[in-house]
């Protein structure tokens, strides 16, 4: 058994002479929050309608836990819960009969709608009609409904769209409570970075249809490891003796840049370059933001 819930290789869709995805091959472990990251257009969505066989690939395979989605497409869909392009209800019932009517459909217990309602908290307003529901507790609902099924792997799309400071706050530690308490995997695509960063483990960024970066959040705070920016009296003399101890350094526009490291911390860098008078030093630290711009190039910013 594969210890990714969700992966996908090669896996491609166009739409007329648009490769809206291109190849991308996913990796999703299981137990965790993946953040799916990328500028709107970037072909988030369309990968999660792959996922979910809401549309077809015309190339590559998708394994979800385990199992061809291609062959074992109805099995894997009753154990995955999705939220795309917001919830979908009936304004006029309440939450409680809107779970109802889904057990009805889906032919699920309804003993366990107060359950889930308590889960994202929406227990005190379960008689309340959905149409007075405030924006973020119709995105809890939208999560509820995906719950009632008891899914392995909840797939979010964007579910903190227009949600004002408390709605997002109030849907990011639900999602920390699904995946850690509940143990369910969570797949999130976002285009706020922030959001990403707050509640993933691991993350996956896509630009222009191309999986640009996949890995845990710790690899990618790694990129942001601390540099220095130091003039010394002899900058060519300085260069030779940090490279030949072992620096991670480079000359930049006739200063010394030096990355930070276990091996390689502020004091033995001030004790390599005592000899060559230390006139200026300047730390610098990249932001998540000046990250991803590396990676994807300015016009990729979100």
């Amino acid at each position: 058994m594969s210890e990714y819930i969700i992966e996908t290789n090669g896996l491609t869709r166009r739409f007329g002479k648009h490769v809206s995805v291109d190849h991308i091959d996913l990796r999703v472990p299981e137990g965790k929050i993946y953040g799916f990251l990328g500028a709107n257009g970037a072909g988030k969505t369309t990968t999660i309608r792959m996922l979910l066989s809401l549309i077809r690939a015309d190339e590559g395979s998708v394994q979800i836990m385990g199992k061809s989605l291609q062959h074992e497409r109805e099995k894997i869909l009753r154990n995955v819960g999705s939220l795309v392009e917001g919830p979908s209800y009936y304004g006029h019932l309440s939450a409680y009969k809107n779970l109802k009517i889904i057990c009805k459909l889906m032919d699920l217990p309804e003993k366990d709608i107060d359950q889930v309602l308590d889960i994202v908290r929406l227990a005190p307003y379960a008689k309340k009609t959905v149409k007075d529901y405030s924006l973020g507790m119709k995105q809890r609902l939208g999560i509820a409904q995906a719950l009632i099924r008891r899914p392995k792997l909840l797939i979010l799309d964007e579910p903190i769209n227009g949600l004002d400071p408390a709605g997002i706050q109030e849907i990011r530690n639900l999602m920390l409570s699904l995946c850690h308490e509940q143990g369910i995997t969570i797949f999130l695509s976002s285009h706020i970075l922030s959001e990403i960063q707050s509640v993933a483990e691991e993350i996956g960024i896509i630009q222009n249809g191309k999986l640009i970066f996949q890995n845990s959040i710790k690899e990618l705070e790694n990129k942001r490891r601390t540099k220095l920016l130091i003039e010394t009296e002899n900058q060519q003399e300085a260069f030779r003796a940090l490279s030949s101890a072992g620096a991670d350094v480079v000359l930049q526009d006739g200063k010394l840049l030096i990355s930070l490291t276990e091996k390689m911390d502020q004091s033995r860098i001030f004790n390599i370059l005592q000899p060559f008078s230390i006139q200026h030093m300047q730390e610098l630290t990249a932001s998540f933001e000046d990250i991803f711009l590396t990676l994807t190039g300015r016009d990729g910013s979100l």
